[in-house]
């Protein structure tokens, strides 16, 4: 296999993962349709807003084409997120481990190993482009321990690629 279709293949494999993560019943190869952000930046990337929203746009007119039920089936969706994916490869690196951790500890100037789950959610809604209500609700029970505090170094290592591509 050349390296070309060897890393389509890998980029194939783990948006395949994502769906598979938020499919509607298991087996169902269906995805509701509000819930495509989130299955997106599950393959590793956090597309613009305006990125996001071509993404939707495609993926509405093949889900017209085929099935209008509110859901995505996986093969439109292999299909547009695989094609944003590889179009976009440069841009779409993940930070690093050590670039993440540098992040988090300037909002824990006492070193304290955490952050305030309440004071993070401030901190996402407040800049840059803004979550769903839904999408921080899902992010924050991943991050946050049942205390309310998010150890970033346990976090920063789960967000990180250290260096693997899409």
């Amino acid at each position: 296999m050349s390296k070309l279709n060897d890393k389509h293949e890998r980029v194939r494999a783990r948006v395949r993962e994502a769906f598979i993560l938020f499919e509607h019943k298991e087996g169902s190869r269906l995805v509701d349709f509000k819930d495509v952000p989130t299955a997106v930046r599950a393959c590793g990337v956090n597309p613009t807003a305006v990125q996001m929203t071509h993404i939707l746009d495609q993926l509405a007119a093949l889900n017209a084409e085929t099935d209008a039920t509110g859901y995505v089936g996986l093969e439109n969706f292999e299909l547009v997120v695989c094609n944003f994916l590889i179009q976009q490869e440069a841009s779409l690196f993940r930070d690093d481990y050590h670039t993440l951790l540098r992040a988090f500890r300037a909002f824990d100037p006492d070193g304290r190993g955490f952050i305030d789950a309440e004071s993070f959610k401030s901190l996402l809604t407040g800049k840059g482009e803004a979550l769903s209500e839904d999408e921080l609700a899902k992010m924050m029970t991943v991050a946050a321990d049942g205390e309310g505090k998010i150890w970033y170094e346990d976090y920063a290592q789960r967000l990180a690629n250290d260096g693997r591509t899409i």
